[in-house]
């Protein structure tokens, strides 16, 4: 496992097999919704309301994620099925550490690439996606503890092809590549304040990987340091998403709860601050650990209190154990798994009180985010108009909303407009898939809303109501 150790923190390591997956988790407990309803008003419309749901599932893009280690002394790639059954058991996301003990004087073999592309097919043929990241040992005994720069930038080189060949599967990226763990700390040929090499480094990342997709550094000095930001330079809506570096990088935190500082990630309360701004418009997740010091830090009030500023959308289950324990002891365990990343629950659906046919149908749907978090890729977003007498018969409508703005407990009103050409019952659903045309029919990588009765397993659609047209 990886963690950040600063010089007053003795931390342990497990280790693993290599490529070997870590054991399964135990069924999660369900936690109970907030099942607030928005209360149909007279307003000439009519009102359906939705029913929240208590359940845990897969959604794509947040939440646990599964780790998966590859040595490069014994390279054997996932298998579909093996991710398959990762999203059976509720995951979205694999945490992929690819280590190239091998390679830290040469170029990356062919075969050792290929088992990375290999892996990241069979994230397309289970329905995940990864979380990638790309390092030279996991032992600080080990050493050196990366290749030298000029080669590191060779690897990222050769590494490049794959991003872009499979970035529709690739949630993100975390920098990786310089010292134990790719966590940037103990290094052999990266001075601590040398950020001109650092900067290199993510420069040539930020290149190999398509400009849809973000990087994770792993702490919020090394964001500032190494382009010279400060507080004031935190991001604005108006720059998020945009490609620029400052809104693609963004943030993996392997001490979460560790301690005040979560080991050093936060050695200020500026760079605290600067993190939870930053992340209202960046990725920002990670794994707890242990803290070495006897930590209470990791109560069910912190923890849910920084993760909401934090705006966490993934978590490692697997690591630490202790602290997702002490979660499940505390009652609050139930609360932070379902609320990873974003959870849209549909409240209220407003329709035309008596549509007639060739006339317009409007709709509106309320919905709440009670996640921590809002998606932060690209989100395709549409409503559809079944008649459920001729499948054929079917209305799109693009809504001018974007889901990456759907914040935290806010009311967030989702409209169309249709106009029916045949009288009829119709069913409304909204749709999110995936943009990229290869997934955009796949229901695994479309969003769920979290209500009873609303869910399509086989188109990925979301039902909303159904509307009979005059």
């Amino acid at each position: 496992m990886r963690k950040l150790i600063y010089p007053f923190v003795v931390l342990s390591v497990l280790a693993f097999a290599a490529c070997e997956p870590k054991p399964e988790p135990q069924p999660n407990p369900q936690p109970t919704p907030d099942t607030t309803v928005v209360p149909p008003v007279d307003d000439g419309y009519r009102h359906t309301t939705m029913v929240v749901t208590d359940s845990l599932f897969a959604n794509p893009e947040r939440g646990l994620h599964k780790a998966f280690e590859c040595h490069s002394a014994n390279p054997t790639a996932l298998t579909g099925s093996l991710a398959n059954g990762y999203y059976g058991l509720g995951y979205s996301l694999v945490h992929f550490d690819f280590y190239m003990e091998d390679y830290r004087e040469t170029l990356i073999a062919d075969e050792y690439l290929n088992v990375v592309r290999q892996s990241l097919q069979a994230l397309r043929d289970g329905g995940c996606k990864a979380v990638l990241r790309f390092a030279y040992t996991n032992s600080e005994n080990q050493t050196p503890h990366e290749a030298q720069k000029e080669l590191v930038l060779q690897h990222i080189a050769q590494i490049k092809p794959i991003l872009q060949e499979y970035v529709d599967i690739i949630y993100t990226m975390e920098a990786g590549l310089i010292g134990v763990w790719g966590e940037w700390y103990y290094t052999t040929y990266f001075k601590p304040n040398d950020f001109e090499s650092r900067r290199e480094v993510l420069d040539a990342l930020l290149d190999a990987l398509p400009e849809e997709r973000m990087l994770c550094v792993r702490t919020p000095r090394f964001k500032q340091k190494c382009y010279g930001w400060t507080l004031a330079d935190t991001l604005t809506r108006a720059e998020a998403y945009s490609g620029t570096t400052k809104a693609r990088l963004a943030a993996h935190d392997d001490a979460i709860m560790a301690d005040a500082t979560d080991l050093g990630t936060f050695t200020t309360t500026e760079l605290r601050e600067y993190w939870e701004a930053e992340s209202k418009y960046i990725i920002y997740g990670g794994e707890s650990c242990p803290s070495g010091s006897g930590s209470t830090v990791a109560s069910c009030e912190r923890t849910l209190d920084q993760f909401m500023k934090m705006h966490i959308s993934y978590l490692n289950k697997d690591y630490y154990r202790p602290t997702h324990n002490r979660w499940k002891k505390e009652g609050c365990q139930d609360q932070i798994y379902r609320s990873l990343g974003y959870r849209f629950e549909g409240r209220d659906v407003a329709t035309t009180k008596e549509p007639k046919a060739g006339e317009d149908l409007y709709v509106k749907l309320s919905l709440v985010n009670t996640g921590f978090a809002t998606p932060k890729n690209p989100r395709d977003i549409e409503m559809l108009l079944i008649n459920t007498a001729d499948a054929s018969e079917v209305y799109r409508v693009v809504p001018d909303s974007d889901p990456r703005f759907w914040w935290t407990d806010e009311m967030t009103y989702v409209e169309a407009t249709f106009t029916p050409q045949h009288a009829g019952t119709y069913k409304l659903y909204l749709n999110m898939p995936d943009p990229k045309p290869n997934l955009h029919t796949n229901p695994r990588y479309s969003i769920r809303l979290a209500n009873e009765n609303c869910w399509d397993e086989n188109t990925g659609y979301n039902y909303l109501t159904t509307v009979v047209v005059e």
